[in-house]
């Protein structure tokens, strides 16, 4: 959690905030790892909302939240299955037209 959010009234009594700013001597290793793992989360978040269109959702409620989210990750996982496909394509045609040379 970045420190403007770091006030009693923002989140529930049995919620734990971790701020990112502590000394990593102080910070045991499963936190050093939570904080590690967030890290790398936070640019795929990035990307779904500024790529697969996740900052404007047209669907109401919780429910429409919930599908927006979903449409957008699978719109992720395909976008980067389809580019596994045409590298593997790509090696599979390069790799042909060097043995026939």
């Amino acid at each position: 959690v970045d420190l403007g959010y770091k006030g009693k009234d923002h989140h529930p009594e049995d919620v734990q905030v971790h701020l990112s700013n502590k000394s990593r001597k102080k910070i045991t290793r499963w936190e050093r790892m939570w904080m590690n793992r967030r890290s790398a989360i936070e640019p795929v978040i990035s990307h779904l909302k500024q790529d697969h269109n996740m900052i404007r959702n047209f669907l109401k409620g919780k429910e429409g939240d919930r599908i927006n989210a979903i449409l957008s990750a699978a719109g992720f996982n395909f976008s980067k299955l389809i580019r596994a496909f045409f590298c593997y394509f790509e090696n599979l045609i390069s790799s042909s037209f060097l043995f026939s040379i």
